[in-house]
């Protein structure tokens, strides 16, 4: 029964039931998996980069960093990648298990990118059932859903791509891209604090201000009194 609810005859996905298939699908080593985040980092950037453009209608560098990468999407491919491929022939527990993990990656990059930058890169405050505005329900049941494509659609071509290259290439090329990702991560890190240290400044100016006008209309206040 367990497996009929789960498997792929009820819901109608390509699932690979061979067990040297889904071998092979979580025996990536660690380049591999590298690959895949710099694949996934771009093709988040691309899209978050031209959905942003085209609805502000002028173009917009989506993301923390200055390159062509949004680690989130990256880190979110790779974290729903593995955690859900174990349960690949359960389509079910892909959808629970990658929304959840999606979910709990995206709060806590949420938390800890306001806490060391004091600006919030995604809001959700304004959708029903969000927790402290870092994620809502709606986000969290997308979440799902795209961890049902990643892992019986989405994830294939590339998986497909990256495994077609050797070793002696594919390393070199992403020792490479992750050196000049982690060189541009700590400058926007650099920048980004900077930022902080700023946006602190003027929030304390902005209190200060304030204080002196409280200040001054009470005084004023008084004088009219004193008047009368």
């Amino acid at each position: 029964m367990a497996s009929g609810w789960f498997g792929s005859e009820i819901c109608g996905l390509p699932v690979e039931n061979e067990r040297k298939g889904e071998e092979e699908m979580y025996t990536y080593n660690l380049t591999q998996w590298l690959a895949f985040f710099i694949i996934y980092c771009f093709i988040g950037w691309c899209w978050e980069s031209s959905f942003v453009s085209v609805k502000k209608k002028k173009w917009v560098n989506r993301g923390f960093m200055h390159g062509p990468l949004l680690p989130i999407y990256g880190s979110g491919a790779v974290l729903i990648l593995f955690v859900s491929l174990p349960f690949k022939a359960h389509p079910v527990a892909v959808y629970f298990a990658g929304m959840i993990a999606a979910t709990i990656l995206e709060y806590v990059t949420g938390v800890l990118m306001e806490s060391l930058f004091k600006v919030r890169y995604w809001d959700y405050s304004n959708q029903k059932f969000n927790f402290q505005g870092h994620i809502c329900l709606t986000s969290s049941l997308a979440w799902g859903f795209f961890s049902i494509a990643m892992v019986y659609w989405v994830h294939k071509p590339f998986e497909k791509f990256v495994l077609s290259i050797p070793e002696a290439v594919l390393s070199p090329i992403v020792h490479v891209v992750m050196m000049l990702a982690a060189a541009d991560f700590a400058l926007s890190f650099k920048t980004a604090i900077e930022l902080r240290d700023v946006l602190v400044k003027v929030e304390a100016a902005k209190k200060e201000l304030l204080r002196l006008v409280e200040r001054k209309e009470r005084r004023s206040n008084g004088l009219r009194l004193s008047r009368l």
